[in-house]
Order: structure tokens, then sequence, then C-alpha cells
């Protein structure tokens, strides 16, 4: 009878979850499982249930939890996910992502069941649904409005990660490498930003990736998938994140008088004081009119000649700026004996290890300590 109770409980939407969580389509996933492609749909589709053998075995192949297959999913949404991707990432590839930052979604959701978080102070300055191209002069403009609510002056921004999570949004890293993708992000309505970044970038590569999520999340947040989905909409609106990030990280005001020479060196002093890859700044130069095109093409032929378009001087002395709120937040409930280890993975029943990934805890942190001395011994006194 329990057996039975437990698998009238089986959710087929966390098994469609997790299969799209590791990049698998229906047959790859019945292949390993060793069943007929029909089985699977009939699974995903609630058609027929799974023994509980099979469901073992999609545990270990999902590398999901048991339990994860009969924890209710979380409410779906229309909400946009946007990508700041390579032009070859592949809908597979998206759909990888977009499960990740659900289930970041899901950490966080739970964590706010014993702490609260800081409050979203982020200005959501374009609030129409369907997509109007923008300026780059007035995008220019709200980056530098978004710079002024937050009292950060003109000068280069010391952690941009840090900033982000005191402004109430949820930041996450993961290994990208086998994706084309470079960070993700979304904002639902009534709810708080969330991005996910790659954990493979240099220093001043993934300040700038998060600076692009946060244009996204200023401009485009509110944008139908429809509108998303149309190709053009789509190129544009990563155009202007990426003028959005360029303009929020160097001022006109301030980085526009600084640039003083062409010179490799000069652009080396350049990167260390505002931590923005020396490819960047030079596109930032150009496009403020301080560099002709020639003089920005002859400084990548430059960097290219001395190896140093994809490993730029300093990219091994920056430090990578890391995420924190959700460590603590983790830490916190744990060390403060409101949920053992064991507790917190029972119920929220999601992979240990990408929960360590995500908030940016040492590997093996949430396996249970268990103490070698469980029983007081004592010495019996001789009279």
């Amino acid at each position: 009878m329990e057996a039975n109770n437990r698998f009238s409980k089986f959710v087929p939407d966390r098994l469609i979850e997790a299969r799209e969580a590791r990049g698998l389509t229906l047959t790859e996933l019945a292949d390993n499982l060793k069943v007929t492609h029909q089985a699977v749909s009939k699974y995903e589709n609630n058609k027929a249930q799974p023994t509980f053998d099979t469901i073992e075995k999609m545990s270990n192949i999902l590398e999901v939890p048991v339990t994860f297959f009969y924890k209710s999913p979380m409410e779906s949404s229309e909400s946009v996910v946007y990508f700041r991707s390579m032009a070859m990432a592949t809908k597979k590839s998206k759909n990888v992502h977009a499960r990740k930052i659900g289930w970041i979604k899901e950490i966080h959701k739970y964590l706010e069941n014993f702490l609260d978080f800081p409050k979203v102070s982020v200005p959501r300055i374009i609030t129409r649904d369907k997509y109007i191209q923008t300026d780059f002069e007035e995008i220019d403009l709200m980056a530098n409005y978004v710079r002024k609510s937050w009292n950060l002056g003109n000068g280069p921004i010391s952690n941009v990660t840090l900033l982000l999570e005191k402004s109430g949004i949820i930041v996450a890293r993961s290994p990208f490498s086998s994706y084309k993708i470079d960070a993700c992000s979304i904002w639902e309505q009534d709810e708080r930003p969330y991005i996910l970044l790659s954990n493979d970038k240099t220093a001043s590569r993934s300040r700038f990736d998060i600076a692009h999520e946060l244009g996204h999340l200023v401009l485009h947040s509110n944008i139908k998938m429809t509108e998303f989905n149309n190709k053009t909409n789509y190129k544009l609106m990563e155009k202007e994140a990426n003028r959005f990030a360029s303009a929020f990280l160097l001022p006109s005001s301030s980085f526009g008088t600084e640039v003083v020479s062409t010179s490799i060196e000069h652009f080396i002093s350049l990167k260390k004081r505002w931590k923005v890859s020396i490819q960047a700044m030079a596109y930032r130069a150009t496009s403020l009119g301080i560099f002709s095109e020639f003089q920005h093409i002859n400084l990548r032929q430059r960097l290219a000649k001395n190896n140093q378009l994809s490993s730029e001087p300093l990219d091994d002395v920056l430090t990578f700026e890391e995420p924190s709120v959700l460590n603590q937040a983790i830490k916190a409930i744990i060390e403060h004996g409101v949920r053992t280890k064991q507790d917190f993975l029972r119920e929220l029943s999601l992979p240990r290890g990408e929960i360590e990934t995500f908030a940016n805890l040492e590997s093996g942190y949430l396996i249970q300590d268990i103490e070698s001395n469980v029983i007081p011994l004592n010495f019996k006194r001789k009279d």
C-alpha cells in the first residue's frame, strides 16, 4: 500500500525538468533507461506510471534525488529567460540553463522561509511588453540613472556582483564550458531577478556578463515571449544590453576623459583600474568617438599579434567576483541549527552538487558530518 501511494505521487513535470536540465532528448533518455521512446513519452504525459526501479534508474541517469520526482513543481512562468549567448547556442543548451535558473529560484524560495533577503532596488525602466528599439544615447542615460539611483558616482565599481546582490538580485554561477552560453537571467512579475553566470570566464569578462544581464533586467524584463523569439528583435536586444553594460561599467563622463593613448600599456593600466577587458574598453572608446575605427582595429591587431585576444594581460591577476548571498543564507540556517544538512537536502530535493555550485559552497559541504565519539566514556576511578 505504501509503495502504491508513493507511485501515485510521481510528478511527470519533474521528469521533463530533469531531462531538459541534463540536455537529453526523449530518445536519449529512453536508450539510457533501456525502454522505448513511447514509454518515456507516456511517463512525461502522465499516461503511465514508471516502476520504482525505473525511477531509481532515472535518478542515477539524471543525477537528481529520487525524491525529486515526487516533489510538486514550481509554478510555470511565461517570462523570458535572457541568454548572453554565442550565435550557435542551441535550443537544448538554452533549456539546460533555463532549468538551472529555475533550480536557483527554488533554492532561494526555500531559504526565504527562514531569512529576509535584501529588498529589490533595481530600476525597471522600460516596462512595455512589446519590443521597440531604444536609441544608444538614451541607453547611456539609463545606465547613468541606475548608477545615480545606487549612489555609485562615476568611478569604477569595486564589485559588481556584490552590488547586484545588495540590490536584491540572486546571483549564482555554474560551469558553462560545454554550452555556447555566457550567462542568463530572468525577472518575473512580482518576483525578484535571478542571474546565472558562467564560472569559466575571466574576471573582467564575467563583470561585463553580469552588467549585460542587468541591462536586460532594466530594459527588457517585461517583453513577451513572442517578441523575444523574433530573431531580429533578439539581436537588437543583445546589442542594447551590451551598450548598457558598457555605459554602466565605463561612464563617458569619467572613463572617456581617462583614455589618452592607444597603446596597449595604457589600456593595461586602465584595465587594472576599471576591471574591464581591454577589448571592451577599446570598443567603448570607439563608440564614444575617442577612437577612430582604424585605431580600434589597429589595437585589436596588436593584441592578436601578441596572442592576447583570448588571454589578455591581467586576466590571471584580477580577482574573480564570487556570489555570496546564497552561500551566507545556507550556512546561516545550518550553522545556527535551524536545519541539519540532511534536512536541508531532503526538504529541497535538488542535486547536492549543483546546490553547492550555485551557492559557491565548498564541494562536499552539504554532506552530513557524523561525529565518531557519539558515546561519552569515562574512566573508572580506582579507590
